[in-house]
């Protein structure tokens, strides 16, 4: 495998492994997480019945929106990525930003409005390595593609 294609892979399993920590931390949490407690400036216990059922049934949907892309991503990794079909590289790609964007959004505006720290650094690395992932697959099969166009027309003549 040829080095700008093993980057790639380590940007786009960097997401794989972070959407899925996360996917299980949100899906199974059976309370808030506690930068959640900061943002809203009350503890888990403070808060009544009906208002925790609604904070865990939304850390579950998300975390089931993190893991679907995990499984997404790493399903492409291992089959159309490992034979350079470039459509798996903007397939990786879209998933991981339609999970990680509106993520990025989300917890950088809980953090500049209340006085939580919100992981939003993370999503805006998994994005990054998104695009980095990207370019370096698409880089390398253009090359490919170029190598096989002049094979091919040695042959020719």
């Amino acid at each position: 495998m040829p080095i700008k294609i093993k980057l790639a892979f380590f940007c786009y399993g960097f997401n794989v492994v972070g959407l899925f920590l996360f996917g299980l931390i949100y899906t199974f949490s059976n309370e808030f997480l506690p930068f959640h407690s900061e943002a809203i400036q009350a503890s888990w216990e403070s808060l009544d019945q009906s208002t925790q059922v609604l904070y865990l049934g939304m850390m579950k949907t998300e975390g089931a929106g993190f893991l679907s892309a995990a499984v997404a991503i790493g399903i492409l990794m291992s089959i159309p990525f490992k034979k350079g079909e470039t459509w798996s590289y903007w397939a990786m790609t879209v998933i991981g930003l339609v999970e990680n964007v509106p993520g990025l959004i989300g917890a950088y505006n809980t953090s500049q409005a209340t006085p939580a720290s919100s992981p939003w650094q993370l999503s805006l690395l998994g994005i990054i390595l998104l695009i980095v992932g990207l370019i370096l697959s698409l880089n390398n099969n253009a090359k490919i593609t170029c190598r096989n166009q002049v094979t091919a027309g040695s042959r020719q003549t």
